[in-house]
């Protein structure tokens, strides 16, 4: 995808394939790069090492905007989608949908829910609960969802119940990543496109897209993606981010 228009509109097949599968993820994350203002267009850019967990001048109300826009407009096009709202007003940029096959009147297949993160973690466990509405049957999608590692942050620090409970749900839904696009960055300065689409593989592409330049089972780490981006180009590492400690030196006359 070459536009932020392109990924959702990419997203949405596998939205449906995730609808028609027999052995489908019950509980699924989806990764949508949104506009940069900066940039002033819907292109794919790279926005900095963290992604959409990156800052936005707007806060969590632009980004919400922009992530909404993306679902509606091109994610949820030929579905009938209904949007409930935000789990609270405390949950900013927390909106759910519900989607249906084509007709409002076919049973929901899937629940969306966006921008779930370390200080919302609750009230998404409350949606899982049932708490919103019946969602035992259905598949739950978590779309940019920035929660971190398995439930280690959430919530206050001596919120012990709610930690407990955030791991046992991240631990065991693995809430398996069935759609990302992602513009990536060496340190060096070579630029890719990691995709992935449910069931494949993930995809590492160069900057124009035209060649794979690698490819993993398992989501690749930035460090991963910055080396095969870097083997590519023909680049070395950035100072600071050798292996070798000796190679960092600007130094011929040192030891060590």
């Amino acid at each position: 995808p070459r536009t932020c228009a392109d990924a959702a509109r990419d997203a949405r097949a596998t939205f449906r394939a995730l609808r028609d599968a027999d052995a489908a993820p019950r509980r699924a994350r989806v990764e949508l790069p949104l506009p940069s203002i900066d940039v002033g267009t819907d292109d794919v850019v790279y926005l900095g090492l963290h992604g959409q967990a990156a800052d936005w001048s707007g806060g969590m109300a632009q980004r919400f905007r922009a992530t909404r826009a993306l679902l509606e407009r091109d994610a949820f096009d030929g579905y009938a989608s209904e949007y409930h709202g935000r789990l609270d007003r405390d949950a900013e940029g927390v909106g759910l949908w519900s989607l249906r096959a084509n007709d409002a009147s076919d049973e929901a297949f899937a629940v969306v829910v966006t921008h779930v993160s370390d200080v919302t973690f609750g009230y998404f466990l409350k949606l899982l609960a049932g708490e919103y509405g019946e969602v035992e049957s259905k598949i739950v999608v978590a779309v940019n969802a920035f929660w971190t590692g398995r439930g280690e942050e959430v919530g206050q620090p001596w919120e012990f119940g709610l930690k407990k409970a955030a791991r046992a749900c991240l631990t065991t839904d693995a809430w398996e990543k069935v759609y990302a696009c992602r513009r990536t960055r060496s340190a060096a300065g070579a630029e890719g496109t990691l995709v992935r689409r449910w069931p494949g593989r993930w995809y590492l592409w160069n900057d124009d897209g035209s060649e794979v330049v690698k490819e993993w089972v398992d989501e690749p780490s930035n460090r991963e993606m910055a080396e095969a981006l870097n083997a590519h180009a023909g680049v070395m590492d950035a100072v600071g981010f050798n292996r070798n400690a000796a190679d960092t030196s600007r130094d011929d006359d040192v030891i060590t």
